[in-house]
């Protein structure tokens, strides 16, 4: 199956389309907010860089990086109907043209309505910038936005106190700014029974299929699969999992792949008192790149050139420790295997991170946190990228409601393989964050 093609830079100079898109995301979230009472902030931040596209040695150029935006936190109380929203919504300027403007976002909804105890309706959805490319470094220019919406009803019944039997039937939309060739829908019907075993146990079985076209290169893919799931509370630890078996065809055309294997994923979390926490996570996938799996494996970037089907296996572990009231450290390490089976290619990444914060005094935070990625491209392992990274930073809370922040890092890259690229990044960043309600 051939591999994905991507517009060029110039794709992102429709305007008119993009200030229209920018403003429906900025007014949106600020309908809802002040339709219900929710924490709004405006924000805003400059950030100078060195080498703003992480170019190769010799060839760097610096720009001003402005952003302008607001943010929103709200959740409704419980009741008939339940509504969430998170995240960030900002415009994004260039002071030197070397990317072009436009609007990014980290955002996320939720929302559902049960008028009764046998039917529920919900709808979820985000926007945020997701890496284009994993073959080069992750820079405004190898950055694009991606839109999810999924919503569908769930039809649930109760044979006995202890069982529930549910159908749920949704209907999921993936956009990309983009890499519209992975522009999809899809139709994800699920059955499952589910049963209290005991008040700290419970589990169940699961059968689904996916029905998924991707709009552009009118590739079709089916997914079925059944699996057996439980979660376990113990003390202060919480055991979860699945374990079962996944079919993944493509067809496009006259080509027609198929994948198949087992999957699942085994996860525990355990807190030690207030001041200490650990999780480790392990999970094997077989999906399709326009799919929403990143967001739920830390330290997984899907290849959108590549072809679509795709088998993701990741270990993910994490620590923290609130030393004092005033010090906090925080580990996270993420270990990712990418396999799209029909181009034959393959992506490895370890990726760790430390990071610690330090109240100074009651109104300054001061914060940093080092970082290191190896990535390995091909099963030889021959192209081989290693990256450090490391910033410093504070935060000054100038009233109860303005906050100013501040940091400087540096971004270093070294590469084995003739076609990657070594670059040196230094950059600065200012900001400050305030309150309207």
């Amino acid at each position: 199956m051939p591999e994905r093609t991507l517009q060029g830079p110039g794709s992102r100079t429709n305007g008119t389309k993009q200030a229209i898109f920018g403003a429906v995301l900025t007014l949106w979230p600020m309908a809802v907010a002040w339709a219900n009472p929710a924490t709004v902030d405006v924000f805003a931040n400059t950030r100078y860089s060195d080498n703003i596209d992480k170019r190769a040695s010799g060839n760097e150029e610096g720009d001003f990086q402005h952003r302008v935006g607001l943010g929103i936190n709200k959740t409704s109380d419980p009741g008939t109907c339940e509504t969430a929203i998170g995240g960030d919504v900002a415009f994004v300027t260039y002071q030197r043209g070397t990317n072009s403007d436009e609007v990014s976002a980290d955002l996320d909804a939720s929302g559902k309505c049960q008028p009764n105890r046998n039917v529920r309706w919900s709808a979820r959805g985000s926007v945020r910038d997701v890496r284009t490319t994993t073959q080069a470094p992750d820079s405004p220019a190898n950055r694009e936005r991606r839109s999810f919406l999924a919503t569908g009803p769930s039809f649930i019944a109760y044979p006995s106190r202890l069982d529930t039997l549910t159908l749920d039937v949704e209907y999921q939309m993936t956009r990309f700014q983009e890499s519209s060739d992975d522009d999809s829908d899809r139709l994800v019907t699920t059955g499952r029974w589910q049963r209290l075993f005991t008040r700290n146990l419970n589990g169940g079985l699961a059968l689904s299929q996916s029905n998924i076209e991707y709009r552009r290169t009118e590739e079709e893919l089916t997914r079925r699969s059944a699996n057996g799931f439980f979660s376990w509370q113990r003390g202060n630890g919480a055991w979860n999992g699945e374990l079962g078996y996944s079919w993944l065809e493509s067809e496009q055309g006259p080509l027609v792949n198929d994948s198949e294997g087992m999957t699942g994923e085994l996860g525990y979390s355990h807190q030690w008192g207030q001041g200490t926490s650990a999780f480790a996570q392990f999970r094997r996938s077989i999906t399709d790149v326009s799919s929403e799996v990143d967001l739920r494996i830390p330290g997984l970037d899907l290849n959108l050139t590549e072809t679509s089907a795709v088998v993701v296996t990741a270990l993910n572990v994490g620590a923290g420790q609130q030393w004092t009231g005033r010090t906090r450290t925080d580990l996270s390490i993420s270990a990712t295997r990418s396999d799209y089976e029909a181009s034959g290619t393959t992506e490895d990444r370890l990726s760790s991170e430390l990071a610690l914060s330090h109240k100074l005094t009651p109104n300054l935070t001061g914060r940093g946190s080092v970082g290191y990625a190896r990535e390995e491209f091909g099963e030889s392992g021959d192209d081989q990228r290693d990256t450090v990274r490391g910033q410093l930073g504070l935060d000054y809370r100038r009233t109860r409601d303005l906050t100013l922040n501040a940091s400087i890092g540096h971004e270093t890259q070294s590469a084995d393989s003739q076609g990657a690229r070594d670059y040196d990044e230094n950059w600065i960043q200012v900001g400050v964050r305030y309150n309207l309600r």
